[in-house]
């Protein structure tokens, strides 16, 4: 990638390989280079505060974020942004895996997140849309009842939710809920 390059502190020996990632993964030029500058900002915070890639996980990138904000930054990537910048850090061993959620509605979520990256291979963006969407989907049904019984769920259920969810999304967003 041409260009201006940034100076990326802890994680500069990175940069490559998640350039490869990404373009892998069919990132764009353009978003390529803005993640870039998000991993950029991480690495120089990590030196700033003597961590090294094995200690980065969701709590420092938020950590992260709010140091930036309270910095005065104005651009602070969002939570979403951290995304794939983690998820390339731990599929190259770099970082531990994600604490599991000991929730009931987290170890559910788990499990569709595992299959959705496993068995159906999804982009890491993809993944974390659909899993939003079940998010919503299965804390609307937990707050609905007494008891929640994933195992109780119906079609119906999914439909009336689908229904509702499309009619306050746009039409790219309501075809891309409808997809999962």
């Amino acid at each position: 990638m041409s260009g201006t390059r940034r100076e990326a502190g802890q994680l500069g020996p990175q940069v490559e390989g998640y350039i490869a990632w990404l373009t892998q993964r069919g990132y764009s030029p353009g978003t390529v280079r803005g993640m870039l500058k998000d991993l950029g900002q991480v690495g120089l915070w990590m030196s700033a505060q003597g961590l090294e890639a094995a200690q980065l996980d969701e709590g420092r990138m938020t950590a992260f974020r709010t140091a930036r904000q309270a910095s005065g930054y104005r651009r602070v990537p969002g939570t979403r942004a951290m995304v794939p910048l983690l998820s390339y850090l731990r599929e190259a061993g770099l970082t531990p895996a994600a604490k599991p959620l000991l929730t009931p509605l987290g170890a559910l979520l788990g499990q569709y997140r595992s299959w959705l990256v496993q068995e159906r291979g999804l982009a890491a963006t993809t993944v974390l849309r659909y899993e939003n969407t079940a998010r919503r989907f299965l804390q609307e049904q937990a707050s609905a009842g007494d008891g929640f019984e994933p195992a109780a769920l119906t079609g119906m259920d999914v439909n009336a939710f689908l229904l509702r969810e499309c009619a306050r999304v746009s039409t790219g967003s309501a075809k891309g809920a409808l997809q999962t």
